[in-house]
């Protein structure tokens, strides 16, 4: 799967903040999961390198591709159910994305909850496209069944104390494990051999892993290297010998070669790191709510300005384009300009971008 792209943003350097679809985990054997991430590399080297996160481990992998886009939950505010009339008035005087700057993850509270009533779940998470959050649950058809509506219940509860009503929630049983055949052990026992042993001989040249382009398939390993690199052949050819003292020699070696990106000057990645919170924080909660139609939200740091991009679901010739756009720059802007994000924004440039479903600019700040 490739990445996605907007005609209107620069894809090196706009950074997408919704296409990682986020399940929440109780890990358990790390070697188990070691073994899992060698798997993860058996499919295309040109997918995007999804990050799943599963309560339990599996042997087998089990990804889900789709063309969604995909967002990190990131909570509100506290439940309003349990605020006292004095505290909810104070509340509601606090700008909307200022309650979201230190609050709890969304995904975190539903499996707290999940825990608390003892239900057996296996994965959380959401998409936005449609925009839905997700709860896998474990157990018999019998199990699922039981707990599928109070569950659902649950989560709609939580998602309405927040304010949440851009989401749907659905419920689904998780697909049963299965435990690997002895030759399924015995090929992820070898594999797992193989990548150490080819990863150590990269070691020796300066590189600490194989890159998120790494292919493992039945018969050989491939990898990128950058087309600067002058001493591929013999790099190749010490991971061929180094298999065959380690009695593997049916796996061969393919390396790709890219041209390696720009690298951010230590004043670009200090600047980026302050602001990922705040656009974390536009990001969820534009999202959330249905007023703003809202469906994706990106940025590029360039040296001129921080630009942020809201892509929405309007068109730019509906009637009430213009009222959407005030109501989210207005929004954005009194997030912006208070005390606390002030000071993490500080003498930075910036600017605000709205684009129409049709990609027309609707407003600019």
């Amino acid at each position: 799967m490739k990445k996605q792209s907007n005609s209107h943003l620069n894809e090196d350097s706009l950074k997408r903040l919704n296409k990682d679809l986020i399940w929440n985990e109780k890990q358990k054997q790390k070697q188990k999961d070691r073994l899992m991430q060698r798997m993860n590399q058996l499919e295309s080297s040109k997918r995007i390198p999804y990050k799943y996160k599963w309560k339990h481990n599996r042997w087998m992998k089990r990804v889900i591709y789709s063309g969604f886009a995909f967002l990190i939950l990131i909570g509100l505010l506290i439940s309003s159910a349990f605020v006292s009339p004095a505290m909810a008035q104070i509340v509601s005087k606090i700008p909307y994305l200022n309650s979201l700057f230190e609050s709890k993850p969304l995904t975190d509270e539903i499996t707290e909850a999940l825990d608390k009533k003892g239900y057996k779940w296996d994965g959380v998470g959401g998409v936005t496209q449609p925009k839905q959050v997700s709860v896998m649950i474990v157990g018999s058809d019998e199990y699922y069944n039981e707990v599928k509506s109070p569950v659902k219940k649950l989560i709609q509860d939580i998602l309405d104390a927040r304010g949440y009503d851009a989401y749907k929630v659905q419920i689904t049983q998780s697909i049963p494990e299965e435990e690997p055949t002895p030759e399924e052990k015995k090929q992820l026992k070898e594999y797992d051999k193989a990548y150490n042993v080819v990863l150590e001989v990269l070691k020796r040249y300066g590189y600490d892993s194989l890159g998120a382009e790494s292919d493992m398939q039945s018969g050989f390993i491939s990898f990128a290297l950058p087309n600067t690199e002058k001493r591929i052949e013999e790099i190749k050819k010490q991971m061929t010998n180094a298999l065959k003292q380690h009695q593997i020699s049916d796996i061969s070696i393919k390396v790709h070669t890219y041209s390696p990106q720009k690298t951010y000057s230590p004043q670009k990645r200090e600047r980026e790191a302050r602001w990922m919170k705040i656009v974390n924080t536009i990001t969820d909660g534009l999202i959330a709510k249905k007023e703003y139609q809202v469906e994706m939200v990106g940025y590029s740091n360039k040296p001129t300005a921080f630009t942020i991009y809201i892509d929405t679901s309007v068109t730019s010739t509906d009637s009430d384009a213009k009222d959407t756009v005030d109501k989210i720059e207005k929004t954005v802007q009194d997030f912006l300009h208070s005390k606390e994000t002030k000071q993490v924004i500080g003498d930075d440039a910036y600017r605000i971008i709205i684009y129409s479903k049709d990609k027309k600019k609707l407003n600019e700040s």
